[in-house]
């Protein structure tokens, strides 16, 4: 029986652009589709569910980052931002919007390829916790499950909704309760040895975590080690 293929939605009003993508991840053994506006791409997601959206910065109707902040409103699916300006204040913005990742244009398709495959581990895998260890972690008044991909305030179990990047940054942090994660670990952690990220794309990620729990609790729950990277400030407490 074969696996079931992973589907990529494609967001570009550029013809040329979508139609190699869409050649290039079907070639690649990927389910592909495409929308050439912001509209579309809303039509797309209320009637299919995709494994990763490839979001071009400049659409006809509606910008990228407005896209992307729509998305995450309903949608934890997994967003790459293409953008053609390399800005730093534009890769940031889209972080902060809840992009996953961010490639600059012109790309080599088999970059991007590398990123989205890097992005969809992190979205399928995080979830995939060895069954013989403990598969729940909570600190403060939150829950972390490592099998559903899932974070909960205990308190009243609403669930704390982060991307993929975000819980996989969040996971790295319980992992060594307490201490310091320097910003080399967790890229190593997140986003493994196959994508160049930023510091600045990791502070982007914490930032954004940071306002998500603020939202639940009153304490400052990830703290910033000046120099060095970023640490849980409540205990880890693991279990089954």
């Amino acid at each position: 029986m074969s696996a079931v293929k992973q589907k990529i939605l494609i967001v570009d009003d550029d013809a040329q652009v979508t139609s190699f993508l869409e050649r290039f991840f079907t070639r690649h053994g990927y389910l592909a589709a495409t929308a050439s506006s912001a509209n579309e791409l809303y039509k797309a997601i209320r009637i299919d569910q995709f494994d990763l959206i490839i979001l071009d910065l400049i659409l006809p109707d509606e910008d990228g980052f407005e896209a992307a902040k729509r998305i995450r409103v309903t949608h934890e699916t997994p967003i790459i931002m293409l953008t053609a300006r390399d800005e730093v204040y534009d890769r940031i913005v889209g972080l902060e919007l809840g992009a996953d990742d961010y490639v600059t244009k012109p790309y080599e398709p088999r970059e991007l390829l590398a990123r989205a495959r890097s992005v969809m581990r992190r979205y399928v895998g995080n979830g995939h916790a060895d069954q013989t260890t403990h598969n729940l972690r909570r600190f403060d008044n939150f829950e972390i499950d490592l099998v559903r991909s899932k974070v909960t305030c205990i308190s009243d179990a609403s669930e704390l909704h982060l991307t993929s990047t975000e819980f996989a940054l969040l996971r790295a942090l319980s992992e060594v309760d307490g201490d310091v994660l320097t910003r080399e670990e967790i890229l190593s952690a997140v986003y493994g040895n196959s994508v160049q990220i930023t510091d600045r794309a990791i502070d982007a990620h914490i930032v954004r975590i940071r306002k998500k729990l603020a939202a639940m609790t009153e304490s400052d729950l990830v703290l910033t080690v000046h120099g060095v990277g970023y640490k849980l400030a409540a205990k880890v407490h693991s279990h089954s």
